[in-house]
């Protein structure tokens, strides 16, 4: 797999008419179910109720069933997908989205679905701690737990527990490559592979794109960032702490790295910019730029055909570090 180049940042100002829509029916819903929460409490009961209507039509697979695993903060709700034709070669686990605060197995519903079906890989979807109940590094103790119940328990997967790929949406994409950087630094066995899907890598909110989309026109907004930072980061740590913002890491000996970067996105810069510090540091890199879609493409891939098509070149890319 070669390290390639970053791809031209040319704009793209007319977005997928379809991702539109989909930002559209998303706010349609909200107003239908109350309005917008005033609490973060209150938006994740929102999120979980609204979340079913994103995973209707979903791929199929030839088996899901939901697991509790044993983790160093408690016990860790997981969702097990095992795709027709399994491939025992490697796991996919996964990491959903929600600003490290929010978020749940059903979000990431699609997306682990067609990953699964894709890929023929089996996928372990993880409820890691949220914050600001449980801040940093919570969440990366909880994947470690969950990637070593990988290593011991792959007879329940059907497939080798201890060659894992890392992925996420957001916030699960910063806590892919996070969690990889911390089992390097652990001496721990490491990821096979990182898919990094438009997560937040640094701590620079000033870059032109939260400028350009920063009001929250395309869904994530500058405001939501920083209250996520705020949140994730506890009391007297910096936001620059190399395992939350990746982008100021020592990022040597990290495995093959997907980063896809969407046009429409407050965190669009940050993905650059961490695809360039990657190939710096040699890491083998393929970077998928896709200039007419925004922020959540995942959880909207119900309605949106370019979204679906951004999860087969993730899914082509996990199936092509599992063959390696």
């Amino acid at each position: 797999m070669s390290m390639g180049t970053l791809p031209m940042t040319r704009l793209q100002k007319s977005i997928d008419p379809d991702m539109a829509a989909a930002i559209a029916k998303q706010k349609e819903l909200q107003a239908a179910d109350g309005g917008a929460p005033s609490s973060l409490a209150e938006n994740r009961l929102q999120q979980t109720r609204l979340a079913p209507y994103w995973a209707e039509g979903a791929p199929g697979v030839a088996e899901t069933h939901d697991i509790v695993l044993p983790g160093p903060h408690g016990e860790m709700n997981a969702r097990i997908y095992k795709p027709h034709d399994l491939d025992p070669g490697a796991v996919i686990l996964f990491l959903h989205g929600g600003g490290w605060a929010r978020g749940s197995i059903i979000t990431g519903e699609w997306a682990c679905r067609a990953f699964a079906a894709e890929s023929r890989l089996t996928v372990l979807s993880l409820e890691y701690s949220l914050a600001p109940e449980r801040p940093f590094p919570a969440a990366i103790e909880d994947i470690a737990a969950a990637m070593d119940w990988c290593a011991a328990e792959g007879d329940a997967l059907g497939a080798d527990g201890r060659r894992i790929i890392l992925t996420g949406t957001s916030a699960g994409a910063n806590l892919s490559i996070t969690a990889a950087l911390a089992r390097r630094d652990a001496g721990a066995f490491p990821p096979i592979g990182l898919g990094l899907l438009f997560g937040p890598y640094g701590d620079n909110l000033e870059t032109d794109s939260f400028k350009e989309y920063g009001p929250g026109q395309y869904g994530l907004s500058h405001a939501r960032v920083k209250q996520y930072l705020e949140w994730y980061a506890p009391a007297g740590e910096s936001a620059k702490h190399p395992l939350i913002s990746p982008i100021h890491a020592d990022l040597t000996g990290l495995p093959p790295t997907l980063v896809a970067i969407a046009e429409f996105d407050v965190l669009r810069d940050d993905s650059f910019l961490l695809a360039g510090r990657l190939l710096a540091a040699h890491v083998p890199v393929t970077v998928r730029y896709y200039r007419d879609l925004a922020h959540g493409y995942a959880l909207y891939a119900r309605s949106v055909p370019a979204g679906r098509n951004a999860l087969s070149d993730a899914a082509a890319f996990f199936r092509a570090v599992a063959q390696a």
